[in-house]
């Protein structure tokens, strides 16, 4: 990756069309496998309990703001809009700040493998009940209800062949292992045709806040799926 960002950025002068456009596929392809490689390790931490979080007071608008710029040009490049709605006010919270960003990098990956062109996702967070709520929700193809209890698990995966071969089938895994090594868990609800929507929900305030964070910023959207199928799924390394 790091010769091909040389190539990329023409350190050494000017590459011929091809050529630069191999640059950015090597990179490309150098990301997504240190990606997988990085998930794959991160799993092997949490089975063996030798993952560590390192628990910091953030705002947690900060990572999750952060995963969103990452993703958004994922979700421009597959004709899908990203949304966020945050509060408008910060939101104190004791927790790892590189889980948090990955919980949502990995959910608005699967959900964006999921949602047709012209869909939507949306990552929302507030303060409900004493904890950090997170949703991603989408516009998508929706699950099956029988693959609703395996999916969590491990390289578990839905979909059709071509869209499981984009991936390893441990984003959601490791959604939910971060979520109850925080001492929190991950609910899925669903309906085929309809969409999705992942909640992570994180024992993490700092002060309980009962209003979100007074408002939200996106004041002109507000998305609150009907998806009746729900399934809370807690992390089992065993499983």
């Amino acid at each position: 990756m790091g010769f091909s960002d040389i190539m990329r950025e023409r350190m050494f002068g000017p590459l011929p069309g091809k050529y630069g456009e191999y640059a950015d596929l090597i990179h490309d392809a150098g990301a997504h496998l240190l990606d997988l490689i990085n998930d794959v390790l991160d799993m092997s931490k949490i089975e063996a309990a030798k993952y560590e979080l390192v628990r910091e007071d953030l705002d947690a608008r900060e990572p999750i703001s952060a995963a969103l710029r990452l993703m958004r040009l994922q979700a421009d490049d597959v004709g899908v809009q990203l949304r966020g709605v945050l509060p408008s006010q910060p939101l104190d919270v004791l927790a790892d700040r590189r889980a948090l960003k990955q919980i949502v990098l990995n959910l608005i990956s699967n959900a964006l493998k999921f949602t047709p062109a012209g869909g939507l996702v949306t990552v929302s967070m507030s303060a409900l009940a004493g904890a950090l709520e997170l949703t991603v929700a989408d516009t998508g193809l929706g699950i099956a209800e029988e693959d609703l209890a395996r999916l969590g698990r491990p390289f578990e995966q839905a979909g059709t062949a071509g869209q499981q071969a984009r991936g390893t089938g441990l984003g959601l895994s490791l959604v939910r292992a971060f979520a109850e090594l925080h001492g929190g868990e991950m609910a899925i609800e669903s309906r085929l045709g309809e969409g999705t929507a992942v909640t992570v929900r994180l024992p993490v305030l700092v002060a309980p806040q009962s209003n979100g964070g007074g408002g939200h910023d996106e004041h002109d959207f507000r998305y609150e799926p009907e998806l009746p199928t729900a399934q809370v799924i807690a992390f089992d390394p065993r499983r």
